[in-house]
Order: structure tokens, then sequence, then C-alpha cells
């Protein structure tokens, strides 16, 4: 039997007919005795405090009231957690900074952390407070989206529009609000007397033969793909709509979730109690991120968050757990998942800044060819210690092209597991005096004594394959040599092998802080955007036609090379140098 607390007994004993209500956001006092004379004293929010019985039973009405103002009315006087704050922040700076075209919001969260509650209600605002708004809330199916949006949509929906005492349903020329627990909204769609409306979608449909409206704003909720978002923004466009995503990462790192992480910039951060690091403090898990896509924000919903999400239940459940489960489930940080390549491979380690890289050293240029695309090429840097710093990659998406432009990126997130082929693939039909000059420029630029380069490197397969040039049977790296570019064939035929050894440079002790004792042997300049994405992305599931295979197998020539640090004044016998 459930014992009722001492408060409520008291009440009782009293003989008020006022029964509390069990709210998480407004706890009762705690009855601590009764002193003679009816004095009462209670412990309420960790203060002692004295009430006479009148006292303690009016706060307690006033108590009820408030709830049931927010059970009636949470539109207009439901509680709100302090990051549905931040993300209404985020989302005001985002629209302040770019006050034309669709703009982008993604909440990731862990379990019963509130974003659906907050996209919900956000989407009834804009319902509610704009005449004629057009909206579309989408799930995976229809009794997915009966559970987890109209239900929603329901419990927001402003109280005078809701069913009269009769029972009768609001339905009109301008009015359509038809709605039951288990149907849902009669037909996925309502209509409010202000002539707003919403409609609901299924990720089932096809997202190509659907028409619809130009839209207001649009709520993805859960496990919404690629084609899903490009249509949407089409949508969106006309209207400077809103895209607002929720997402538990329970099947990690989709497609979509890719396309908002890869390579984003993470702004602010919060200890995650439940995953404490080596030196016993807690780690700190992502709360704002800048994906690349500048007019798109990400906002991670913790459990305890929400006050009521049962957290306590929630640190019970995750004892023993994994880590990548504990990320997920209580934070919402989806796990890149075992597939990936390169699991050892993480950002706030990884990557530095340009600035941050030793300008002293041993340099080696490395060139992936490839018939049907541009060359990817990158650039390292071994130091005292043999640390390999990768300084620079080409194509690199931020960085100009003479005659050619920003190129874009190599890959990007798509459908496939290992990304779609990105603009920067793309031939632009260079010769090799072309590549020599482009190479020419980044090494030297004008003004500069230029780089000193030890060795090049280039694919042996595809360097060495014979072609037919000049009326006499040739390869590339004769072609190079001819031009003035001189390359050793690169170790590249043994993947498992390119795979292990960068893995084992990017490995360093996780159970104790970084040191100059314990620290990874590759670096990644922030400006290597391609490269970066490749570790992050790669699965080799695609085979021959990933998309960001280029940049692996750079770094795989690289590392099959045993790179190790030269001294000064002992350069001789290698390939470096262009000899012009």
């Amino acid at each position: 039997m459930t014992t009722e607390p001492p408060l409520i007994r008291l009440l009782k004993a009293s003989g008020s007919k006022l029964i509390p209500t069990e709210w998480a956001l407004y706890p009762l006092p705690e009855l601590e005795s009764v002193e003679a004379g009816g004095r009462i004293i209670c412990r309420h929010s960790g203060v002692r405090k004295a009430f006479t019985l009148d006292q303690l039973v009016e706060y307690v009405q006033i108590r009820e009231k408030q709830i049931q103002r927010e059970k009636t009315d949470p539109l207009r006087y439901g509680f709100e957690p302090n990051i549905w704050g931040v993300a209404d922040r985020e989302r005001a700076k985002l629209r302040s900074k770019f006050p034309v075209g669709v703009i982008e919001e993604l909440n990731l969260g862990g379990n019963r952390a509130s974003k659906s509650e907050r996209a919900a209600k956000r989407i009834m605002e804009l319902l509610v407070n704009t005449a004629g708004a057009m909206v579309w809330c989408l799930q995976s199916n229809e009794t997915s989206s009966r559970q987890n949006q109209q239900s929603l949509l329901w419990k927001f929906l402003p109280p005078e529009w809701k069913p009269t005492e009769s029972g009768k349903l609001r339905q009109g020329a301008t009015t359509k609000i038809v709605y039951n627990q288990a149907g849902g909204f009669s037909e996925n769609t309502l209509v409010l007397p202000n002539g707003s409306q919403c409609w609901f979608k299924f990720y089932s449909m096809d997202v190509g033969g659907i028409e619809g409206a130009e839209l207001d704003g649009a709520w993805a909720d859960e496990l919404i793909t690629p084609p899903w978002i490009e249509a949407l923004r089409y949508r969106l466009l006309t209207r400077n709509g809103v895209l607002h995503m929720t997402f538990t990462p329970i099947k990690g790192y989709t497609p979509a979730v890719r396309e908002y992480l890869s390579n984003a910039e993470t702004l602010e951060t919060a200890p995650a109690e439940l995953l404490l690091g080596p030196d016993g403090k807690p780690e700190l898990v992502p709360r704002v991120q800048q994906p690349k896509i500048e007019k798109a924000i990400v906002i991670y919903f913790h459990t305890e968050d929400n006050p009521f999400g049962n957290y306590p239940g929630m640190v019970v459940e995750q004892k023993g757990k994994s880590r990548e489960s504990t990320l997920m489930r209580a934070y919402g940080v989806p796990s890149r998942g075992s597939r990936v390549q390169f699991p050892n491979f993480k950002p706030s380690v990884h990557v530095v800044r340009p600035s941050d890289i030793p300008t002293d050293g041993t340099r080696i240029h490395i060139v992936d060819p490839c018939s049907g695309r541009n060359w990817f090429m990158l650039w390292a840097l071994v130091d005292v210690r043999d640390r390999l710093f990768i300084y620079r990659e080409w194509p690199c998406e931020n960085i100009y092209i003479p005659g050619v432009g920003w190129p874009g990126p190599w890959a990007q997130s798509g459908a496939r597991a290992d990304g779609d082929q990105g603009p920067a693939q793309m031939s632009w039909g260079f010769s090799i005096n072309r590549y020599k000059d482009e190479i020419h420029r980044l090494e030297k630029p004008e003004g500069t004594a230029g780089e000193e380069i030890f060795e090049r490197l280039m694919d042996s397969r595809y360097g060495a394959t014979k072609t037919m040039g000049r009326e006499v049977v040739v390869t590339l790296l004769e072609e190079c040599e001819d031009a003035g570019l001189l390359f050793e064939p690169a170790p590249g035929e043994h993947l498992d092998e390119g795979i292990q050894l960068v893995n084992s440079r990017l490995d360093y002790r996780r159970d104790q802080p970084i040191s100059a004792t314990n620290e990874p042997s590759l670096f990644v300049s922030k400006d290597c955007q391609n490269l970066i994405f490749a570790l992050q992305e790669w699965t080799n599931e695609d085979g021959q036609h990933g998309a960001c295979k280029d940049p692996i197998d750079c770094l795989r020539y690289l590392v099959m090379s045993k790179p190790c640090f030269v001294t000064p004044g002992s350069m001789s016998g290698k390939a470096g140098g262009i000899y012009v």
C-alpha cells in the first residue's frame, strides 16, 4: 500500500476536502511537526517555514489553480524548461542573421527530454498567432503520427477551440477540428477558425508525388530522410518558413543526422553527470552546434531538462550501460556506429587550428589521381616528435581555385553509406601542367620562399598504369616527371593494413588526460574539411565507388610510407620539389 504523505493526512484530519495534486514542478511542503498553538512547521525548497492551517490551505489552493491552468491551457500557461529558451534564442539569432529564406532547427534529445513537446507547442503557436498559416507535421506512418504528433497538437489546442460542453466538435466552412484519441484528427488535418491549417504527412508516402501548399512551417519528427528534407526546403522557401526536426538517435548516425552533424562546430557544452571522465569529473557533451549548413542550428535536449521526464529512472536504467547508450538515451548524442572504419577519430582531439601546426618539419605531398574526376591531394608535416600533421588538402571546400571558383565539398551526406559525390569531384579537365601550376601556387605563394617538399607520393596502381601518349606507351608517373613533378609510387595495396596504421596513429589512452606522453600522433588542420568528413563517415561499404574514399586513400598512402622526421640538410635523394 502507498502511504499518504503526512501533509495530506493533516489536511484530511482538519476536514479539508482539498486533495493536492502530485506535480513535479511544485513539490508539496514536507510536514515536520505541529506545534502547540497550531503552528505547522514545514520544509519547502530546503527552507523551514511556519504556517497556520489557513495559510497552508490557501497555499495548496493557489497551487491547485496553477496546476489546473497549466493542464487546461498549456499553450498559454504551460511550463517551459530552460532548454526551450536556449533553443528559442538560437532560432531567433538565426532568423536575425538570415531574415530571408528557410531556417532549420534540429533538436536531438534523450528519451522524454521534451523536444517533441516544444515542437508541438511552437507549431500550435504559429497556427494560432498567424492567420492563414500553412504547416506540415511529418512522422514515419499514420499510427506514429496519431500517437506522437497529433495527440500533442490536440494538447496545445486553445481550450476555446476544443469541444463544447455538449461534446459537439467544431466543424464549419472555415473550421475543421474533429479529433478523437484513437483516430487522431479527421482526414489527418485540422483547420482553425483563423484559417490556419495543419496537414499530417508520413515518410511512407512518395515524396516526389506529393502535392501541397507553400508552407510557413514544418515539424519533422524522427527518421526523416534527406529527400524529404530537400522537398520541405522548397515548400518553405516562398514564405521564409522554419523547418523544425526532432529526433532521438536510437538508430545512430542516420543520413539525415549526418547531414547536420558532419563537421559541425560545437558552440556550447554542458556537463553530463552520468559520464565521468578519467579525472572523475563529468564529461562535456554538446548543447548547441553550428552545422556546415549555415542557416541551421542543432540543439541537444537532455532527459534531465524535463522535470516530468523521470530523470531518476534514467539514472537507474543507465547503470552498467555502455557509454554510447548513455550518450544517446540521456543526452541525445548519436553514435557513428561500429561500421565506421575510424572510431578513434574525435574532432575535439584530432582537429587542430592551422596556427597550432608546427612550421618546422619534414613535408610530404600525396596525390590520388583518378580518371573522370579531379585529383585529390594532401600535404603533411612530420615534426621532430614524429607527430603527423595534415595541413592542407586540395581541392579544399573553402579555398578559391583560380579559373574554377569555390569548389564545394568533395563528398557530402546522402543516402549512401559513404556519402554522395560532391561538386569538387566533377572534372575540371586539368592537364598535368595545370596541376603543376596549382601545386606551385599552393606551395610557393607570391613573395615567399615556399615550402621544401621532402617527398611526393602517388597511388602506385593508377600512377603506373600504361597509356598511349605522344605515340609511345607511358605511365602517369612518367608524364608527371616529364612535366617537372617527380613522384614516388605509394604503397597502398593492403587496405586493412592502411586502416590499422591510421587507427594506431589516432589512438590514445581515453582513461587518462591528454598530455605530451598521452596523445595521438595524427592531427588534421581545421581547414581540411573533406578529410575530416571522410574520417568521420567512411565505412568502405560502398567499396571503390565510395564518395569519400579518395581522402582516405591519400591518408593510407601516407601512413603506409612510414613517414618520419628527417634532419634538415639530409633531404637529398628524395622526389621533392617542383622542377621548372
